[in-house]
């Protein structure tokens, strides 16, 4: 999914040029929420059928504000060893008493429903502007001077027209239903997500001591 999101985004910059000219018994498993009960912290065994539930989507968006707030009131994590430094959600999670396997299973599945979600977008991005490409291409070959021009632009309409083809065909597979279902379970939250995770993703910056002694700028 990743290759294909990759390959869109390229072919979203092509056409900007062109303008310019789940193994265990399935009875076992329940879909519940986040567990916050210690001594199940570090197990867990997803449903089946591999949906996210809203609860377990609103324990993830609170173990993001938690992320948030540790962000802003410039709490970091003790510095030592990189290699055993926990990453900031897990640590977040693990300070909620969050079970940390069922929080990291949530967010790969949220991650593999937003690449599902930006893949459809991108693809229809895609061909509004393929097409679009496509019908100014027509125009200028039907206005076209001379026969070498109207050459050179068919052979472009060919090429532009093979890759709409190409993005057509891939906008009509389906992702796996249970992709679908939670996008679809994603979907209220949406915004929330989008809003936590841009937060979390913004580098801190940190201002300047009060009192410190300013640098001089003047040569020696």
């Amino acid at each position: 999914m990743r290759h294909r999101v990759s390959k869109l985004l390229a072919v979203l910059a092509i056409v900007c040029t062109g303008c310019g000219s789940p193994d265990a018994d399935p009875a076992a498993f329940t879909s519940a929420p986040l567990s916050r009960a210690a001594e199940t912290r570090d197990v867990y065994r997803p449903p089946s059928d591999g949906k996210v539930t809203p609860a377990q989507v609103e324990t993830y968006l609170s173990v993001l504000d938690r992320v948030r707030l540790d962000i802003r009131g410039a709490r970091s994590t003790p510095t030592g060893d990189p290699l055993s430094t926990l990453p900031a959600d897990v640590a977040a999670a693990q300070a909620r008493g969050v079970n940390v396997e069922e929080f990291l299973w949530v967010k790969e599945r949220v991650l593999e429903a937003e690449a599902a979600t930006m893949t459809a977008k991108l693809n229809a991005s895609a061909l509004a502007m393929l097409e679009k490409t496509l019908a100014d291409l027509k125009a200028r070959r039907a206005d076209a001077a001379d026969e070498g021009s109207r050459l050179l632009l068919a052979e472009q309409t060919a090429q532009f027209e093979a890759e709409a083809e190409r993005v057509r065909r891939e906008s009509k597979v389906r992702e796996p239903d249970v992709v679908r279902a939670n996008v679809k379970t994603l979907e209220p939250f949406r915004s929330r997500l989008a809003a936590a995770q841009e937060a979390v993703d913004k580098p801190l910056l940190k201002e300047p001591e009060r009192g410190a002694p300013k640098a001089d700028s003047r040569k020696p």
